[in-house]
This record gives structure tokens, sequence and C-alpha cells, in this order.
């Protein structure tokens, strides 16, 4: 009996163990992998007051407009009415309490300046401990490295960082037309590229005919080397991957799922590894793992939310779905409007490649031209 989209999500969440394998690599290989552990920030940044412009920084009194200048070595602390010269960053002086912009002094002859009016105290002082408090969260277990992370790590002197392993995914082609060579392997490719893009890594891209004791011998193979398996094909109803998991011969987690165009797919454990078994028409399968196979993937990452962000858009063109079901509709989007691709059908080869993403909508046989609709992009967005 198909379950619905909500409750394979569910299973996933539920049934599919995060890895807990670790490595420790330099910051700049860290990028866009998973943290494996908190880290702490060991001192403040910065590290004493320091001045955010180039001037003087003076011991300031609402009273006074002209400051006399000190030389090096200067007194502790600057008496009031006096002031020194600093540059951008520097650190200010005990005692020194305001920063007066070097263009905004309104006159200056040798040791003395006159100062506008209006001044702020304490303006254009950045405090120590203003950027980064000791003992503050840098980066949290299991949350994605930014470039922006690395900022705030490589101020603090690490180099280093521990991760989490990138999953390993095996992929497994079932197909007789496949085995013999007369069909490209387009659909394993795509796969794997989707996989390497998101944070994963690839095992082995394994071919095998439609016989159920070779595929049960090439996972048994897969599993053993490898953090989770997908397939493709030999889903229909005769066909041997169909049979094998009637039977229950692998562990059954879901077996099919009220999806379009991709209903046929299942999940299963093997030796407690985690198989996504995926159809075998390019579109179908390619949007099955959209659906699911990167929640897996999300999931096997310690990502907190297994299903990615995505973004609102104005559907440009009315569309027919499949009621009864969650539909998934390939399509493009500016970020502002979606229109869907054409004769998006689940044997369609070349169709994704003319989109950046996809719209999903459950139990509707109609989205008019105008609606709002949710879009969830294949990548990163463009840069507008």
């Amino acid at each position: 009996m198909p379950i619905s989209y909500q409750e394979a999500l569910k299973i996933i969440q539920t049934h599919i163990k995060p890895l807990h394998t670790h490595q420790t690599l330099p910051l700049l290989k860290a990028i866009n992998r998973i943290s494996g552990g908190d880290v702490y920030a060991k001192f403040a940044l910065p590290k004493y007051p320091m001045s955010l412009k180039e001037g003087y920084g003076i011991a300031f009194d609402t009273q006074i407009t002209s400051y006399t200048l000190l030389s090096p070595p200067y007194p502790t602390p600057i008496p009031i009415g006096y002031g020194v010269r600093l540059s951008t960053g520097e650190r200010i002086p005990k005692g020194a309490d305001t920063i007066i912009a070097e263009e905004d002094v309104t006159s200056e002859h040798e040791d003395r300046i006159t100062i506008p009016l209006h001044v702020t105290q304490a303006q254009h002082i950045k405090k120590e401990g203003e950027d980064i408090a000791q003992g503050e969260w840098l980066l949290k277990q299991y949350e994605h490295i930014s470039a922006q992370k690395i900022t705030a790590l490589s101020a603090q002197g690490i180099s280093r960082v521990k991760v989490i392993q990138k999953p390993t995914i095996s992929i497994l082609s079932i197909g007789n037309q496949l085995a013999s060579g007369e069909i490209n392997n387009s659909n394993a490719m795509s796969l794997a590229a989707r996989i390497v893009e998101l944070g994963g890594k690839i095992g082995e891209i394994v071919v095998c005919e439609e016989d159920k004791e070779k595929i049960l011998s090439e996972l048994k193979q897969l599993t053993n080397k490898s953090d989770c398996v997908m397939t493709t094909g030999a889903l229909s109803r005769h066909d041997a991957m169909r049979h094998l998991l009637e039977t229950k011969t692998l562990m059954p987690l879901f077996h099919h799922v009220r999806i379009a165009p991709a209903k046929p797919t299942s999940l299963t454990l093997f030796d407690d590894k985690p198989i996504l078994h995926l159809p075998g028409l390019p579109l179908g399968c390619m949007l099955g793992f959209e659906m699911l196979g990167v929640p897996l993937l999300r999931q096997l990452q310690h990502l907190r939310c297994i299903i990615p962000d995505f973004i609102t858009c104005i559907n440009q063109k009315r569309i027919t779905c499949r009621d009864n079901c969650m539909s998934a509709i390939p399509g493009y989007s500016d970020g502002r409007n979606f229109v869907c691709a054409p004769y998006y059908e689940a044997g369609r080869l070349n169709i994704l490649s003319q989109c950046n993403g996809y719209t999903l909508m459950e139990d509707r046989e109609v989205i008019e031209e105008g609606e709002e609709i949710p879009f969830f992009y294949f990548t990163h967005p463009p840069v507008s």
C-alpha cells in the first residue's frame, strides 16, 4: 500500500541513523562540510579597544573643544583635555574615550587640534570583545561550515576543524539493456553528480542485469563498502527488484509513495544500511531522488532539516497535476516567477537540464496562473 510523502519523510527521520565518523581538516578544506563538534572562542576580539578611524583619540569633555596632543610614551591614563594621534585599528590608550576622525578636525596647529561642537562621546571606537566574546559559540556541532564561519575560526588562530565524514553512496543500476551496453547509464551519472554536489562521496557505480541472485550479491558487496546504496530500475510489476521488495528479502521501510512521477520509489535496509530504490525512467529517477534521496542524504549528514529551504514564486502558466498524490513539477524560476517545464513525463531524459528546480503540490488537479507556489532550487539560488 503506497504511503504519503510526509509519511515517507517521517520514516527517513526515525529509521535512518546519521553518520558518526569524523575527520579533522584544514580550514579551507572544511568549507561546505558539516561540523563534527562545538567550537568556542578562546579569547575576546578585539583584545583591546581600537580606533575605527584615522585621527585622534581624546579624553573627551563636553566643555572642551581644543585638545593638546601628546607624544609617546603616553601617561596613564590620558588626562582630560589631551589626545593622541591614532591609525585605523590601533589600540586606544587608557583614558582616551572618543575618536575624532582626521577629516572632522576643524583646525590643527603643531600639538593642538580643535574639534567640532557636535561630538558623541565614545564615537568611532570598537570595544574589547565587540566582535567575538571570550567563550562565544563560534561553530555548533552539525552546523554547515561556511566561508563566514571560517573567518571567525581563523581570527581565533584555529587552523583545523573536526567535520563529519562525507557519506559514501554507491549506485546499482539494474537492467539488461544497461548490462549489455545497448543503453548508456545516464541515470547513474546524473545521480552521482547530484550526490557529490550535495556533499556526498561516490563509492562504486555498478551495472547489473535483471537477476535476483546477482542483484542480492551486488547489494551485499556494495553495502559492505558504503554508507548507503541507491538502485535504479527494475521496479515494474514483473521486474526482479520489484519481486525482491514484495517478498521482503530486504527489510522494507516503505514500498511505493504517493508521489508523481516517482511512485515506485522505495526504501529498505540491508545489513542495517539504507537502500533507496528509484525508478528507471530518467525524470522519475531524478525527481524521486530530489524528493526522497536529498532528505536521505541530509539525514545521514546530521542536517537539522531534511527538507531543503524553498522560496515562494508566482506561477506563470496553468498547470495540470495528478490528484491524490504529491506532484513534483520541474521548471525554472528567476527568484520571483515560476514557469513549468513542458512535457514533464517520467520518461523524459533531458528536461531537467532546462530547469533549476521544482515545485511540490499535493492533491491538486490544477495550479492556476498567478497562484503562489513553493519553489525548491536544485542547487544554490542564482546571484542577481
